[in-house]
Formats: C-alpha cells, structure tokens, sequence
C-alpha cells in the first residue's frame, strides 16, 4: 500500500547565476513561464498531488518570492525558511527538519518544468524499503546518474555521463526523514552527499524513470526558451495576461509592445517596453525599451543591473536607467565586464573595469587618440576614471572573423583596408602618441618577450603537453628572434590586432581592445593580423597584403615586412601560451585555435631559419591530432 506524502520542501534558494542578467533583480523561481511563475506551477503540482503543507527555502530576493506566497491564495499551508548563506541543497534540510521529520515528504527543485504522474515514484518508495526514490531522465540533461537492472541507484557521479544507460537526476523525489541521519550537523551539503552517505552503510536510494512524463531544467537563456516551445500548445488561450502568442511569442500584461511587433522564439516580461516596427527572435526582454531588428538579447532594466555603478553610466548618456535595457555580453581575463545597453533603437557600450590592470584605465585616453590620428575607433560617449567604468559607441558583433567565415573567398577585399589603417597606426599614430606624450604600456623589451616565451613554456608545453620545460635550443631562437624585433624600428603597436578585435558595420570598420598600445615591432601586429589562428589566409593572399602594406608604410614598411616571420612566430608563441591557459581553467572554446596556431608556427618558424622552433611544432602538432583525436 503506498503512502502518500502529506508534506514537501521546495528548493529556491538559488542564485541562478546561469540565467543572468534576468536573475540579477528576479530570482529564479519567479521566473514567468506562460506568465506564471515557475514556482507557481512546482507549488500548483504539489497541491494537484494531495500535498498539505509545504515549506519553500529562500535566499536571493526573498522578499518577491514572500510577496507572492502570501498573496497565492492556494489550498496547501506554506512556510519559508530564509538561509542567510545558501546551503545547499542537503544542508536546506536541517532549518525544517522539525517541520518534516515525522514521515516521507516530497522534495522538489522549484527551478525544473516537469508533467509527471506521481505514482511510480511513491510505489517504488513504498515498496523498496529505501532512503528515497528519486525522478530519473534517460534522455535528456547530464546523465551523470548509473544505476542497476533493480532501478537501483548505484553512482551519482559517472565516469562515463551521458553514454546508453545513464540518467539525470530530475530534482524530484521521495526522501525518508531517515536523511537527516547523513546530514552534517551544519555549513553546505549536497542531498546526493547525503545519498552516497547513506549508500554506503548498506541503505538503497531508488531511480524512477516515468514513462510519458516531461522534464527540463529551466537553467540558461536557451533552456528557458526551449520549455516555452515545449509547452505552448499547452499555454495557447490560458496564461493569464498573455496579449500575443505567434510562433511563440510570449507577452505579460505588464509589458507594452506595439501592435506591429513581430516575434518568434522570444518572452517580453515585466515592465518591457518594445518599440513599433521591431522584430525579436530568440529574446528575452525583462525590462527597459528596446527597438529594431534583435537577435539572441537577454536583457533587464539597467536599473536591475547588479552594478551600482551602471546607472550613473546610463544617465551620463542622457538615458533613464528604467527605460534602459543592459544585455550582458561577458567578462574578460583583464577584470572587465561588458554590457549593451539599448535605450529605443539607441544602443551603446558599458563597460566596467578594475585597475588591477592598469592599462583598463587608459582605453579612453588611447581612444581619443587615436580618433585623433584619423583611425577607425569607437567614440567615447562617457568616462568615469573615479568609478572606474566607460560608455562607446556600439559597433555590434560582426567582427572579421566572422566576416571570413561566410566570405573567405574575399579576403583581399576585406583585409587591404585593414592593413592600410595598420600602416595608418604605425606612422600617424606613432607621431600622435609621441606629440602627446601620453602614457603607455611597457615598451616591447627583452622582459616581456621573455614573459611571452615563459607563458608558452607553462601554460602549453608543461601544463598542456607534460614537457619539463622550454627546451634549451628552443629558448636560444625565441631570444633570437626577439633580438632582431627589438633592433628594428618601434612604432606604436596594438598588441592584439587580430580578426576578432576589428569589427565591421556595413563596409566600415573599427579597432577595438586597444588598451594595451605600446611601442615595439611593427611586425608583431602584422603577424597578429596575417598569421591569426582564428582565420586562415592563403600564402599568395598575404604576400599581396604585406605588399599592401608595405606601399601604405613607405617609412619603416620594408623592414617590418622582412621581419613578419619573426614577428609571427613570437606572436603564435604568445597566442598558443594563452590558449594553453585559457583551456586550464575552463574556456575550451580556445581549444579548437591550438592546432592552427601549431600549424602557423611551423610554417613560419621555417621561413625565418628556426629548425628548433620548428621541430618542436611538428611534435605538438602530432601530440595535439592525437589529443583531439583528429
């Protein structure tokens, strides 16, 4: 005979760090979906189940999340446990155990979506005699789960997650108050901590898969998307409040939208404003005004924003940080933050720094110098050394890069304006930077091109590939190389002149990430240009471009160009050290640019006599197929 639970513990307590910015001033659970909070539905379930008395843990914005418990009016008794210091979701327990501890409860992330009968789940607690039996998906999620021909939970950790026979752990389950046992006495705990505790003093936590059941976890921008077209057919003609649904376009009444917008794939919430005319496709507008032709925006009122200083940033343009939407757009390794902020069809560039780096504070002085040279830069539309941030003109997402993936047959034309304002940096702007007198990064000298040559030997060779260290013939033709770049002519360089920093709107373009200029080679920035690894140019390209280049540069381009392969191969041996380093702590995106840049290096390292240099990449190259399994 099953005994169904009379109680639950719902889990809100999370940041919902991957859903920013909407969770900056919402927390999660509060989330609409088809207008109605995700929390709301976990709860409504709940009570469809028999549930009586519920408790709900809360950490972030508690205060939304109160406001709405107190005003649901459903039939279940709910009670709040506010945790100062998240902790997690085994330690939530012990707050309420008084409030569960005399019978079985139900346990339920209020951040999933899931359509599900409950009876397999109470049997097999039932009947199993068990600690718990726990919601598990074959198909979707992480699959981190594994578990026995019983249905029998046997690790939660897989190796092997996602091969046949894996499952996600779904965040819905019926737990024995015996849990409490396997909890520590205080500070964070995992409730799969507590299983594997109780796992391994002889105790069974059993795996439930429910067959037509739904699950998704509504984690990240995309996911949040997806369960809105999952349930739309569902949601057609009953969320309150919904004013259109076309191809999935979801709107609250709290949100004013022109009758001419169009949307597809997108959720305009909260006190969102869309102008006439605009087309939104796979966005998610959570406050401000935004206009125009949009694509992948997530974003909520500045005033939202978790950064003190954004709204000081938005009124220096004359903007209402309310009317204001801000999209975040990253962080970077230099300890900056970047957001658009859109105000209507008006859009710019926040961008908030520290100074742990000193050059952050100088891209605006490097800006209006180099607009004053005559160079294709962003204005500077605000600058706030004292709060450390600056607003620019928005240039938007179309970098070279992504020009040359769907034009690399016009290289030529895209590059030959490009290397002409290279050339235009090294000469105009030299004499610019020189009349000004102002302050720049370190020059290029024996001390950086060595810290250069040290981040390859850790970050790539050792950490990457096992090596002891830099090899000794190796090191004697970097400190060659870097020799014959310090005695030619110095100029002001850019540092990172690569494809991703030069952005495109229509056929003009402009330099970005600039903050580092200093004096060095000019042949650094046309190996960091011609030999990226991001982009590849054919051989008879680049000689046409360094010809280019050298006609744009009658002082000094000659001798720049004859030392290009110099200047690539110190170049790559910098990209590849910060490849290395990127992929060590999580950015694996950069992964995939190591073997063209091993495939760049050996190519130049023969052009400029560096048989080392070469060797050595041939043995990476073949160490790095092997890795990727090419």
């Amino acid at each position: 005979m099953s005994l169904w639970p009379k109680k639950a513990f719902v889990l809100a307590a999370g940041l919902g760090t991957r859903l920013r910015p909407l969770t900056f001033g919402c927390p999660k659970p509060m989330l609409p979906l088809w207008n109605v909070p995700l929390l709301e539905r976990v709860l409504a379930q709940l009570e469809s189940w028999g549930v009586e008395e519920i408790a709900v843990n809360l950490h972030w914005r508690p205060e939304t999340v109160e406001r709405h418990l107190t005003s649901r009016g459903g039939k279940a008794r709910v009670r709040v446990s506010f945790e100062p210091e998240i902790l997690g979701t085994g330690g939530a327990l012990r707050p309420v155990r008084d409030f569960l501890s005399d019978a079985p409860f139900w346990m339920v992330n209020a951040d999933i979506v899931a359509s599900l009968k409950p009876d397999d789940l109470v049997d097999a607690f039932s009947s199993g005699g068990g600690l718990a039996s726990a919601w598990l998906e074959p198909k979707k999620g992480p699959r981190t789960v594994e578990a026995d021909r019983k249905g029998r939970i046997t690790c939660f950790r897989s190796p092997t997650p996602g091969v046949p026979g894996t499952f996600t752990f779904c965040g819905v389950q019926v737990v024995s108050p015996r849990v409490f046992e396997f909890l520590p006495e205080s500070g964070f705990c995992t409730i799969v901590a507590a299983y594997e505790g109780a796992m391994r003093q002889g105790l069974l936590v059993d795996g439930v898969v429910v067959k037509g059941s739904y699950w998704n976890d509504a984690g990240t921008p995309e996911a949040y998307l997806q369960i809105h077209r999952d349930l739309q057919d569902d949601a057609a003609g009953k969320a309150e409040g919904e004013r259109r649904q076309n191809a999935f376009f979801c709107v609250s009444e709290e949100a004013s939208v022109a009758p001419n917008v169009t949307g597809s794939m997108s959720v305009v919430y909260g006190a969102s404003e869309v102008l006439g005319g605009s087309e939104l496709k796979r966005c998610i507008i959570g406050g401000g005004r935004v206009g125009g032709k949009l694509s992948g925006v997530v974003c909520v009122a500045a005033s939202e924003v978790e950064d003190e200083v954004c709204p000081d940033a938005v009124r220096a343009l004359g903007w209402q940080p309310r009317k204001t939407a801000a999209a975040f757009l990253g962080a970077r390794g230099s300890d900056r933050s970047f957001w658009r902020l859109y105000h209507g069809e008006e859009s710019a560039i926040y961008v908030r720094y520290s100074l742990d780096r000193p050059e952050n504070g100088r891209y605006a002085g490097h800006a209006r110098l180099l607009k004053e040279a005559g160079l294709p830069v962003p204005v500077v539309k605000a600058d706030s050394p004292e709060r450390r941030f600056l607003v620019m003109e928005d240039w938007g997402d179309c970098s070279l890069q992504e020009k040359m993936r769907s034009r690399s047959d016009a290289a030529l034309s895209l590059y030959r304006p490009v290397v002409a304002a290279l050339a235009a940096l090294h000469t105009h702007g030299t004499l610019q930077a020189e009349a000004s007198g102002i302050e720049l990064e370190r020059p290029f000298d024996e001390d950086l091109y060595g810290w250069e040559h040290a981040l390859f030997a850790e970050q790539l060779l050792q950490k990457r590939f096992g090596y002891e260290g830099l090899p000794e013939d190796v090191s004697a033709e970097l400190r060659e190389v870097s020799r014959r770049l310090m005695t030619s002519r110095q100029v002001l360089v850019h540092r990172d002149f690569q494809s991703s920093n030069i952005l495109f709107r229509g056929k003009e373009f402009a330099f970005i990430d600039f903050q580092g200029m200093r004096l060095g080679s000019a042949a650094y920035d046309l190996a960091s240009l011609l030999c990226d690894p991001y982009v590849k140019i054919s051989s008879n390209s680049r000689e046409k471009l360094l010809a280019e280049y050298s006609r744009c540069c009658p002082v000094g381009g000659e001798e720049a160009v004859g030392l290009f392969s110099e200047g690539a191969v110190q170049r790559l041996v910098q990209a590849l050290g910060a490849f290395g380093r990127l992929a060590s702590v999580g950015q694996t995106g950069f992964v995939q640019y190591i073997l063209p840049a091993l495939e760049r290096l050996l190519e130049v390292s023969d052009m400029c006599g560096c048989g080392a240099i070469g060797g050595l990449s041939e043995d990476l190259i073949a160490r790095e197929i092997s890795r990727q399994g090419c």
